[in-house]
């Protein structure tokens, strides 16, 4: 089988500058306008993304064929152009420092990972709304000589309201890993709660970490870590917006199929919890075509639906299996770019075959001490 690749490009447009405003409070949902009150009986409507969906199949080195389902937006409806302050706290600073690399020494390991057939999972019935909805700024006000909206996502200043970006800080971040958390909870699954060295991670280590939380809170083994060579091949990826391909110079090994096992996913957007929450908690049908994010879930009961989430967690045996929901010997690439002004990100996930070629930063060392 091949490489399902997906991901979420949340592209936002500037909202118009806005001159002679007068303090009031304005309401911004899907599909409104953003009314205001001024001197000059000014109105404005913002542009706000909307999901457009697109699929390409191509091949990959080691003639293993490769299956991509692309999820993009473009801003062609009128929302969330919107007003906040991203307003991370004096501990969680929006700038990511490095971390000092932490080399494991290689072991060995098997070629093929345990058989997926003791572990399953399920996805949810129906897309679950986002609540709070990060993708709409909520309510809006005039004080003190800016704009704010509910979300803090948002930027606002005197004259201007624009979605960032990129954000790291803690408000943004919050506010997401709410709706991240209300959309568990109704799916039984217990809270998702960042390690307490989040904001000293790079964006490229929250990509792993994020990804191993969602695994091992359904019950299934965390990647190992993040491999250097995998990263290269997510680096790249990430810097042409594009998807991740079998990285050179790392050994994969097979799936439980018999092909190199491999799985990953790109996303665009402006924090990586939201491309998450995209993954994750809206990949299936969403009523229409024209409400479903993800283009190869043509219908409710089409198999390509919640085909990207299954390939991060590691099996979609309908579909397009990945590297096992146990495997225990998996590697993980990442990658972080800024492309044309708007966040770029990519997950690569490799079986590794006999001894586990080193990792920089891993679930056992990097994230677990660091887990309430």
């Amino acid at each position: 089988m091949g490489l399902l690749v997906a991901g979420l490009a949340l592209s936002f447009t500037a909202l118009p500058a806005m001159a002679n405003m007068s303090s009031g409070t304005a309401a911004l949902a899907t599909g409104s306008t953003l009314a205001t009150t001024s001197s000059a009986a000014t109105t404005t409507t913002p542009v706000a993304p909307t999901t457009v969906a697109k699929r390409t199949v191509h091949s990959v080195p080691t003639t293993v064929a490769a299956r991509v389902a692309h999820e993009a937006t473009t801003s062609t409806a009128t929302n969330n152009g919107a007003s906040a302050k991203d307003s991370p706290s004096p501990t969680a600073p929006v700038t990511e420092p490095p971390v000092a690399p932490t080399t494991v020494a290689p072991a060995t390991t098997t070629t093929l990972e345990p058989s997926p057939a003791a572990l399953s999972i399920s996805n949810p019935s129906a897309n679950i709304g986002a609540n709070p909805n990060f993708l709409a700024p909520g309510n809006c006000s005039f004080a003190n000589g800016a704009w704010s909206c509910d979300n803090p996502c948002v930027v606002g200043t005197a004259a201007a309201m624009s979605w960032p970006a990129f954000s790291n800080g803690a408000a943004c971040t919050n506010y997401i890993l709410r709706a991240i958390n209300n959309a568990r909870a109704i799916e039984g699954i217990r809270p998702m709660v960042l390690p307490s060295n989040w904001y000293s991670l790079t964006t490229d280590q929250q990509l792993f970490v994020v990804t191993d939380l969602e695994r091992t809170a359904r019950g299934l083994p965390a990647y190992l870590g993040i491999n250097a060579a995998l990263s290269a091949d997510a680096q790249r990826a990430a810097g042409a917006n594009a998807d991740p391909s079998i990285a050179a110079g790392f050994p994969i090994g097979n799936d439980a199929q018999g092909s190199p096992g491999m799985g990953g996913a790109w996303s665009g957007g402006f924090n990586l919890l939201a491309a998450d929450y995209v993954w994750m908690y809206a990949d299936g049908w969403g009523g229409s075509a024209g409400t479903t994010s993800n283009i190869v879930c043509t219908s409710a009961r089409a198999p390509g639906c919640w085909a990207h989430r299954d390939e991060l967690l590691g099996s979609d045996p309908g579909y397009n299996p990945g590297v096992g929901l146990a495997c225990t010997n998996c590697e993980v690439g990442t990658g972080f770019a800024m492309v044309n002004g708007h966040a770029s990100y990519t997950v690569l996930i490799e079986i590794a075959q006999g001894t586990l070629p080193p990792m920089s930063f891993t679930w056992t060392n990097n994230v677990l001490p660091y887990l309430a």
